[in-house]
């Protein structure tokens, strides 16, 4: 009787400690998108410290990462890429030294180029710069200017090494938003795991992180519709996962009848067009968003053929008629919303 009394005393004290949790949030405009960072926690104090400072550490993110901050790491990068192809010869020379930090980043991304055949590069950067999906009296770049870009896009064409990026090509650059948002997400739940967080949410518009469980069940994720605003196509559960979504709904414009969106097919110069969306669930973010973006440039089948050959990896593709295909770990796991 000792012994049972003993188990139910334990039993009460978990289960009022698993409910003493209260949720804490922030939201916040970065890199171009609405930021939310939401967390359960007994303490208030500790719980609003740990969101800002995840939130400070996606901001850090932000100006080391971004091609459109003058002053970010990469910027720089570029900078130097350029005065280097000024100065006449066709081969850029010169080693320019990066962090470690983002020495680390630029390897994943090869990875990635590698994995999806080229369809996710970061060297995309001399073609995003003539594409404008903001603004006024915003038209499709000439082809010619286009074709010319072109030439300068290709991940086999930079080099790193101890700690130093080459480019191959004068006036070609980098450009890390197909992944630097996913890295920033998992970059803030790294500080919430530091501060003893142990349930938590990180979502940067469509990239988003679950850590733990939340209120003792896993997290119910709703994947959006790509073509009904406001709605989701169906839900999935998860624990201590990424989940993230590269759409043709975020950044777009029409032009002479036609929708030209954000992603970029590195190997046409033009917006890619075989899907509507890309669902990735993967064990970070980083990855999940390199890999999310380079299949929606890959296409449907090669795309789900991949993913199927990834450990740990799942995914959701629309294709661009609207039909849904859901990876082999998933099938059974996802809930549609009719």
């Amino acid at each position: 009787m000792k012994k049972f009394r003993a188990l139910i005393f334990v039993f009460l004290i978990f289960f009022i400690s698993g409910c003493g949790k209260k949720e804490y949030s922030k939201v916040e405009f970065l890199m171009d998108t609405v930021v939310e960072i939401k967390v359960y926690h007994r303490k208030k104090a500790e719980a609003e410290k740990a969101i800002n400072s995840s939130m400070e550490e996606m901001k850090r993110v932000e100006q080391k990462m971004s091609c459109f901050l003058p002053g970010s790491e990469v910027s720089r990068i570029n900078k130097e890429a350029l005065l280097e192809g000024r100065k006449g010869s066709l081969l850029a020379e010169r080693w320019i030294p990066v962090s470690d930090e983002l020495f680390s980043l630029l390897g994943e991304s090869v990875l990635l180029s590698k994995l999806t055949k080229g369809c996710f590069d970061i060297t995309i950067y001399p073609l995003w710069k003539i594409w404008k999906f903001e603004g006024e009296n915003i038209e499709v770049p000439d082809k010619k200017e286009i074709e010319k870009k072109l030439q300068l896009v290709d991940y086999k064409n930079i080099i790193i090494g101890n700690g130093k990026i080459k480019f191959v090509k004068r006036n070609m650059g980098i450009d890390l938003g197909g992944i630097a948002k996913g890295y920033a997400v998992d970059a803030a739940i790294k500080v919430l795991k530091d501060k003893n967080i142990n349930s938590a949410i990180v979502n940067a518009g469509g990239d988003m992180y679950v850590l733990g469980r939340k209120q003792g069940k896993s997290w119910r994720i709703g994947i959006r519709h790509p073509r009904r605003e406001g709605e989701i196509l169906g839900t999935i559960e998860v624990e201590d996962k990424a989940i993230v979504t590269s759409g043709d709904y975020e950044r777009f414009f029409f032009s002479g009848g036609k929708k030209y969106h954000h992603i970029i097919n590195p190997k046409t110069g033009y917006p890619a067009d075989e899907c509507q969306s890309v669902t990735i669930v993967a064990k970070e973010a980083t990855f999940a968003d390199g890999l999310a973006t380079g299949i929606f440039v890959l296409g449907p089948k090669e795309g789900m053929a991949l993913i199927e050959n990834l450990e740990g990896v799942e995914g959701v593709i629309v294709n661009k008629e609207g039909d849904v295909s859901v990876s082999s770990g998933l099938i059974s796991k996802i809930e549609y919303v009719n």
